[in-house]
């Protein structure tokens, strides 16, 4: 109650002095309202009833961190579920796994989204701009997307220019290297665009403020707390070439990503791995880790023809993933789960402006995916999944108002088949394993109905109804074994069914010449929602987990204020708050995965010189994230704790003009240990990242 009510007085506060004002026009330069939104053609975010915003992923070298899902966890509907450094899967509203989707190169992309151990498995390298939808997306981006979607937009360059960088990052903490380059180029009707990047980090050192500090020996060197195994490499390449003309635009892109993830472990197993201790800061890999190699060829297609246009896109991928144990001799390993993913997609998109207000979007979509064991253990069995859907939508602009809604039908098909292991599994629990020789058939129909109204021409009022779905996939329905990594034996249910939900979003947004703020309140249903569960029986001091399913909502506030005044331009700030309540239904318990409250707040301040050196920074962050108590079963309570970032950055006066630029910069200045009550390895006592510092040069030519 506490919460909601601070964010009540901001909004009161702010609405107050809106009303007193006159309305002034809406200011077009605005890049955050003009974005295009790759589902609607060119419309204004403020026009859309549900909640979509844009962020600009060129600009993320001015804050730098670890991951690029670091950045977008500073925004109130997104947290991240971590593994360490390099593991980080995006949590929407309370909901992850294959409740969101990720688009990049306009196709579908999946890369064994059911694990809550494997990163989001694909890198920002060669993208400028991401939408973030937090709700039901069904109706648009298809199936698995009951919380929302992550779209990423291929950075392209504009007729007659041609551009490169060469970027290099330094991370104290993990004693890491990042690696960044680009090229592109564009003329009247060809393009192309090339980026590479390699990630190199050690074992990151653990916060320590607010731990008992012990007084090292005389003579002896004070420990750091390392987060054992907790390295990870990273390496990306992507290119694309386009052609456009009046008319018509085609793309073809293809995109590699080489991941090798240490799985981080506790102390006491990394004695017996690593007897000496001598290597805990080299970048080599020890077992268990993780090494997964995506491949991505896709085109995309677009036509117009006065009130007509055409999308098709068609995309093939190849996910290679091998999951190491460890051997019976130090820093030997041995493979466990290997997985041979592969997947076909297509999409075709009608839009017709029947006249100036009203537009129809009709679509069809095709998923077909093929999933092989190779590997000497089976935890999921080898499984085909086929998705066909096909949906219609209408938007209607008349006045102060805008309307939307739609509708969609799936086919959506798995079989999986009988796997056994090429080595006996020595777990052998007495439990039945669940039967591997298994088809479902699903036909979900999902829709959405939204409403915008315009009282001003700087207030929006928005409403939306939106519903989705989720088929449990061959994870959950016939897991039988020990994920390396994961502490516990998971079993499967053959009788899960589908997940359905219907969400209603309630906001407000208010766009004046010095602030924009927007506030959006949400309601989300879902029924036969699946989780994990622990049990009371286990085998060889491994716990085992069942998935299980049972009704459930998840309620929550989010709050985004950016600041920009327009009598002090040396300045702007944001204040960013999110709060997130889910649980089961008939008071069944909390659900798993359900970020704290938090509250993300920033100031910059900057100049157009100083000396010799141009559009100099300083960026202030300070993060709170409240305790959260209100866990699953099987989870840990976490404690609040606060986290102050700080980054600077200017354009040396090296050489030509802007081909320099620096940037410093600290996280976790304090150096604050805590405990995010997202992270997976909170329950071996392995903390978060602390203190950071780094230095950031880039080469502009």
């Amino acid at each position: 109650m506490k919460r909601l009510t601070i964010l009540v007085a901001v909004l009161f506060l702010v609405l107050t002095n809106t009303f007193g004002q006159s309305d002034t026009p809406f200011n077009s330069t605005r890049t955050y309202d003009s974005v295009v939104i790759s589902a609607f053609g060119k419309q204004l975010y403020k026009n859309i009833p549900y909640s979509i915003e844009s962020m600009d992923m060129t600009r993320f070298s001015k804050t730098p961190r670890l991951q690029w899902m670091n950045q977008l966890t500073q925004l109130p509907a997104v947290s991240s579920i971590s593994t360490g450094g390099g593991i980080n899967k995006p949590v929407i509203r309370g909901l992850s796994f294959n409740h969101i989707q990720l688009f990049a190169q306009g196709v579908r992309i999946d890369n064994q989204t059911w694990d809550d151990r494997h990163d989001v498995g694909i890198s920002d390298n060669g993208f400028e701009r991401l939408e973030l939808v937090a709700g039901p997306a069904a109706l648009l981006y298809g199936p698995n997307t009951m919380g929302g979607a992550l779209i990423l937009h291929d950075k392209v360059p504009a007729a007659g220019t041609k551009s490169g960088f060469a970027q290099l990052g330094f991370h104290g903490n993990t004693q890491g290297i990042d690696l960044k380059t680009g090229y592109s180029a564009g003329k009247e009707h060809f393009y192309y665009t090339v980026d590479a990047t390699v990630q190199v980090h050690a074992n990151y050192v653990q916060g320590k403020l607010g731990e008992e500090e012990e007084t090292p020996v005389a003579g002896e060197e004070e420990e750091k707390p390392l987060a054992f195994n907790s390295k990870f490499t990273n390496a990306a390449f992507k290119g694309l070439i386009g052609y456009r003309k009046e008319g018509r635009t085609h793309e073809l892109s293809y995109n590699l990503y080489r991941q090798m993830l240490g799985i981080v472990e506790d102390e006491s197993l990394e004695v017996i791995n690593n007897p000496n201790k001598k290597e805990e800061r080299d970048y080599e890999m020890e077992a268990p880790y993780q090494d997964v190699s995506t491949h991505i060829i896709s085109t995309k297609n677009s036509y117009e023809l006065r009130k007509h246009s055409w999308h098709i896109n068609g995309g093939y991928q190849f996910n290679d993933r091998k999951e190491f144990e460890p051997g019976a001799l130090p820093k030997s390993k041995v493979l466990g789960v290997g997985l041979k993913l592969q997947t076909v997609t297509a999409d075709i998109q009608y839009n017709l402006h029947v006249t100036k207000q009203f537009r129809i979007t009709a679509g069809s979509q095709l998923f077909l995916q093929n999933n092989k064991n190779n590997g000497n253990l089976v935890l999921v069995p080898d499984a085909k999944i086929t998705t066909l859907g096909a949906y219609i939508l209408g938007q209607y602009d008349v006045a102060k108002w805008n309307f939307l809604a739609g509708l969609r039908i799936d086919q959506h098909k798995l079989d999986m088949h009988n796997t056994p292991s090429s080595v006996i599994d020595t777990f052998a629990p007495p439990i039945i394993r669940p039967n591997q020789e298994l088809s479902r058939s699903y036909q979900p129909v999902s829709g959405s109905a939204g409403i915008v109204f315009h009282p001003s021409n700087s207030i929006s009022l928005k409403f939306n109804l939106a519903s989705g779905y989720a088929a449990p996939n061959y994870a959950q329905l016939t897991a039988f074994g020990r994920h390396e990594g994961t502490y516990r034996f998971e079993v499967g249910d053959n009788n899960l069914e589908m997940e359905k939900n219907i969400e209603a979003d309630l906001g407000v947004v208010i766009d004046q010449p010095g602030y924009t703020i927007s506030i959006t309140a949400y309601n989300n249903a879902i029924n036969n929602y699946v989780f994990i569960q622990p049990t009371d029986d286990s085998v060889k001091n491994v716990r085992i987990y069942k998935w299980m399913q049972h009704d459930a909502t998840i309620r929550g506030l989010e709050f985004d204020l950016q600041w920009h005044p327009l009598n002090a331009n040396w300045t702007n700030g944001f204040l960013r708050a999110g709060t997130t309540r889910g649980k089961l239904t008939n008071y069944a318990g909390n659900l798993p995965y359900i970020p704290a409250f938090k509250v993300n707040a920033g100031i910059t301040f900057k100049k157009d010189h100083i000396g010799g050196w141009t559009a100099p920074y300083v960026t202030l962050q300070q993060s709170y994230y409240g305790s959260q108590e209100k866990v699953a079963s099987f989870e840990a309570e976490t404690e609040s704790y606060m986290l102050t970032d700080f980054f600077a950055g200017a354009v040396a006066p090296l050489g030509e003009k802007g081909r320099w630029v620096l940037t410093v910069f600290c996280t976790n200045l304090f150096n604050r240990s805590y405990f995010n009550h997202l992270s997976l390895v909170k329950s071996i006592g392995v903390r978060e990242p602390g203190r950071n510092i780094g230095l950031q040069i880039r080469y502009n030519f």
